[in-house]
């Protein structure tokens, strides 16, 4: 075969050479160059890829991911001194986001819910005025020109209070009456047959002695009223404050201050491996429950605080699940008060002498014009119909206790956020005891001992954001009112709360709070406890009720519900002995 047929196969060997020597130097610049680690730089947008060198340099201003003053200058990184700075600024954002994304579902929940209970609360209060302003002008011929201003400044003052703003409910009841008053004197005087006209004076004059008539027109009506409505609403303005509270302390988790050491460290975990060209190797399990403990330690500050409020929450939940819920109380506001002027109808001839003598003007009474054709003088069956609640559908309390579940779950979350991070598989790896991850230094076993949260508490000085104290303080107080303040149920309902034959219900003088006091102790006088001993001490009887023993109160603790519950006297309840106990305990003496 001549020289020149070969031509042909030298050409081709020849480019196959030339392409695989290529190959082999780009394979080779890879792995030697930092090539890689600008891919990785840019793909979780750390910064500009100028930042990271082409090749390994030795870059003597490192000091996070190692100490370059002490590192062989021969021993080359992927890592310059701005690369660094821009990896902590990454590591930063990276913690932070990751706390949010934690937090992101509860605070959204929580927050979603405050609007969809202020909402329904505002639906339900229009369903109320209209309720209560028609049953008015049908039952009571009350027109809407004499009564719609005082109601809509009654309904404005719910509004107002469940604002979180000082008003006195008591007040506005007793305003709302005030009004009222006049229109209720003037549809008993002028009876069936007759029509009265009361001068603008004369009205005003009702309007201002109506408290001082006596007996009172509407007995105790008014009073049971305002009792029950400060109790509805107060619920759920301790509801409403207690999930504003909760959004404000995720809020300050997720803008904690992260010290300048915090930053470092998360630095070190997930950044550093980048100097060595380890782009695509996870930290090690241990390695990040050390640093994020560490970093994270903090928060556990408003643990304690925190889980107790949300268990407090359960006594909320259980008022409004019971006699004192907003929204039923507002739904029956109309019937409530139907009754209390119903009352004052059935017992007007009790006060109507000293109505007219407090206010003595000559009263106009003229015949009363029969009614248009068509319409009922008989106001049973307008009554019937408003009666109908329109209720506003769908049941609100069911949503709070899927918020209620949840709050459950997140019992602790300051605790265990830190765990929580480094238990995604994504992101670390999950073998303990794994020589394939990333230890801070090279890729290798994790050897550090890792600390828990206790002992890095008393073992290590922490750096606490002050608004974690400040929200310390706030969760506690809040604590202690919601148990203070819906302390009061019925323990004969859970026996397992009775440990001792006897238990003191109060210590001090109890001190209920008002509906002119709001959760956190504002414009309360006293202390709480001013302790002086004088209180309520509640007596139990030992009652075997099969199996073992259950200890049951010989006298109901006090029910919001009954006015003549407290013992008058003012002293403790006693224990009540029946005359077969004393002859039983005197037969067994006498035969001792």
């Amino acid at each position: 075969m001549s020289i020149n047929c070969l031509k042909p196969y030298f050409v081709c060997f020849f480019l196959w050479t030339s392409f695989m020597n290529s190959v082999a130097d780009l394979d080779s610049g890879t792995h030697t160059g930092c090539h890689r680690v600008k891919q990785a730089y840019l793909r979780e947008h750390i910064g500009p890829s100028d930042l990271v060198p082409s090749e390994p340099i030795y870059d003597r201003d490192i000091s996070i991911c190692f100490n370059a003053a002490t590192k062989d200058p021969s021993e080359k990184t992927c890592c310059s001194k701005s690369s660094e700075l821009s990896y902590v600024t990454a590591a930063e954002n990276f913690l932070r986001d990751t706390i949010r994304i934690k937090n992101a579902y509860l605070k959204k929940l929580v927050m979603d819910h405050i609007v969809q209970y202020e909402e329904r609360l505002e639906n339900v209060i229009k369903s109320s005025f209209n309720r209560t302003s028609q049953l008015l002008i049908d039952l009571y011929d009350i027109p809407a020109s004499a009564h719609e201003e005082a109601l809509r400044a009654f309904y404005q003052d719910i509004r107002t209070y469940l604002k979180m703003k000082h008003v006195s409910l008591y007040g506005s009841v007793n305003d709302l009456f005030d009004s009222l008053f006049p229109y209720l004197y003037k549809f008993i005087v002028e009876g069936k047959n007759s029509s009265v006209t009361l001068s603008p004076e004369h009205i005003q004059c009702l309007k201002n002695k109506r408290q001082d008539i006596n007996p009172n027109p509407f007995g105790t009506q008014h009073y049971n009223l305002s009792h029950n409505l400060n109790k509805a609403l107060s619920t759920a303005k301790s509801y409403l404050e207690v999930l504003t509270l909760l959004v404000e302390t995720i809020n300050a988790t997720d803008h904690v201050t992260l010290t300048e050491k915090c930053q470092h460290s998360v630095t070190r975990l997930q950044y550093c491996s980048h100097c060595q060209q380890e782009v695509d190797i996870k930290p090690c399990k241990g390695f990040c429950l050390n640093s994020m403990r560490r970093c994270l330690a903090q928060l556990s500050v408003i643990s304690s605080d925190w889980n107790g409020l949300i268990m407090s929450v359960g006594r909320v939940q259980s008022w409004m699940n019971q006699k004192y819920d907003a929204e039923h109380m507002l739904n029956h506001l109309d019937g409530k008060l139907d009754t209390a002027i119903m009352y004052a109808l059935s017992n007007s001839n009790h006060f109507m002498d000293s109505a007219q003598q407090n206010c003595g003007f000559k009263t106009e009474i003229n015949p009363k014009q029969a009614a248009p054709t068509g319409e009922s003088s008989d106001s049973s069956s307008k009554s019937g119909s408003l009666r109908k609640k329109r209720e506003i559908g769908g049941e609100m309390y069911e949503k709070i206790l899927e918020v209620m579940k949840e709050l459950l779950t997140s019992l602790k979350m300051f605790d265990t956020i830190a765990d929580d991070i480094c238990n995604q598989e994504i992101f670390y790896d999950q073998d303990i005891n794994s020589t394939e991850c990333w230890n801070g230094l090279t890729k290798g076993r994790y050897t550090e001992v890792v600390e828990d949260i206790p002992t890095l508490l008393t073992r290590t000085a922490m750096v606490i954001d002050p608004r974690l104290v400040s929200l310390k303080d706030k969760l506690a107080a809040m604590r202690v009112n919601l148990m203070t303040r819906y302390s009061d149920f019925d323990y004969t309902l859970d026996r397992g709360h009775f440990q001792s034959d006897s238990f003191k219900y109060g210590s001090g003088d109890y001190h209920h709070l008002t509906d002119d006091e709001d959760l956190w102790g504002i414009n309360s006088g006293d202390d709480m406890y001013s302790g002086s001993g004088s209180g309520t001490t509640m007596e139990v009887d030992v009652v075997t009720d099969g199996p073992g023993v259950n200890l049951i109160p010989t006298k109901p603790i006090n029910n919001f519900d009954s006015e003549d519950s407290q013992d008058p006297s003012g002293g403790s309840s006693c224990l009540t002995i029946s005359i077969a106990t004393v002859l039983m305990m005197t037969l067994t003496l006498t035969l001792l």
